[in-house]
């Protein structure tokens, strides 16, 4: 058995059209039924699928929230395959649907990938029915069931990390580009301090303002947490320890200074979001830590998250129960 990961880019990319119609009853867990199957993907890694009834798509409101949803920058690659006894009806919805994407500036959409499957066979979509009435179509091929059942569930947890990273993303371009600028400031700002216990002491006001009330983050507080928590390792600690004990607004805080935060300094933020999800049993832990080796694969905080993470004991298993603070630990 071939089992190929999905983690690794190119791998819808190496799927013949056969070979990706045979996985879409594993990714559904069922057989479409007169219905459109859409698969998308960045990289040639899956980031999401839907399904819709074929009849859906000749009103123009199911068609235009469709077009709306799917012409994203997140993909690079959509797949539409349609299900239908009545060939040609699914290849005029299917190509239907295709000019509405287009018109939407849509630049991910292949005519090649619109597919028509009927029974075992399956053809391409083009106005009027399948290319050349059959002609040239093939016959679909199905994965062995134990290599189907393993991709449709790694088919479905891609799909699900997407959605988890999507939480440390920044709003838009522009947020992004702001939060570059604060970050540019904080960081002279603190090489320029005078006062190294003063600018600590900043750091924790500015930390544990935000752990209170995490809605009091804007993007110049969630900046400057980040960047604090990337230079002052105590403030690091403070926060660990913060995540052990299980503080309520640890996940909200870290997640939202690791969507602000820019270059290497986004993995202190991000290892530490990891942790906090890790410790309130959020399936993000690990896309988080993945994120946090992403944004500096030599940070020693972010690979800790990622093994402890992976050992896949749960938090409270391995707690000690005791309370230490700096001076102790020094001694």
């Amino acid at each position: 058995m071939n089992l190929q990961a999905y983690g690794i880019s190119g791998v819808l990319d190496t799927r013949t059209e056969a070979e990706l119609i045979g996985l879409v009853p594993y990714i559904l867990e069922r057989h479409p039924k007169e219905e459109l199957v859409i698969l998308g993907a960045y990289g040639g890694e899956p980031r999401a699928w839907t399904a819709w009834p074929l009849a859906a798509l000749d009103a123009g409101e199911p068609r235009s929230s469709i077009a709306r949803t799917w012409a994203s920058e997140e993909f690079d690659q959509l797949h539409f395959i349609a299900y239908s006894a009545d060939t040609d009806a699914a290849a005029t919805r299917l190509n239907g649907l295709h000019d509405q994407l287009r018109d939407t500036g849509c630049e991910s959409v292949d005519p090649a990938r619109n597919l028509v499957v009927t029974g075992r066979s399956w053809g391409y979509a083009a106005f009027g029915g399948l290319l050349d009435a059959y002609e040239g179509t093939g016959t679909i091929t199905a994965p062995d069931p134990a290599q189907g059942r393993i991709e449709g569930l790694m088919f479905r947890a891609a799909c699900r990390k997407r959605y988890a990273l999507a939480r440390l993303r920044p709003r838009d371009a522009a947020s992004a580009a702001k939060a570059a600028r604060i970050a540019i400031r904080c960081r002279t700002n603190r090489a320029d301090a005078a006062d190294p216990l003063a600018q600590a002491e900043a750091d924790e006001r500015c930390y544990h303002r935000a752990l209170r009330d995490p809605r009091s983050l804007n993007t110049t507080s969630a900046v400057a947490l980040g960047v604090a928590v990337a230079a002052n390792t105590d403030l690091a600690a403070t926060a660990i320890d913060d995540i052990s004990s299980g503080h309520a607004h640890a996940l909200e805080v870290w997640t939202e200074a690791a969507r602000h935060a820019t270059g290497t300094d986004r993995a202190p933020s991000t290892a530490l979001a990891a942790l906090a999800a890790w410790q309130a049993g959020d399936d993000a832990a690990a896309a988080f830590a993945e994120a946090a080796v992403d944004a500096d694969s030599e940070s020693v905080l972010a690979w800790a998250a990622v093994h402890l993470i992976g050992t896949g004991i749960q938090p409270g298993e391995i707690a000690a129960r005791g309370s230490l603070d700096a001076e102790e630990a020094a001694a």
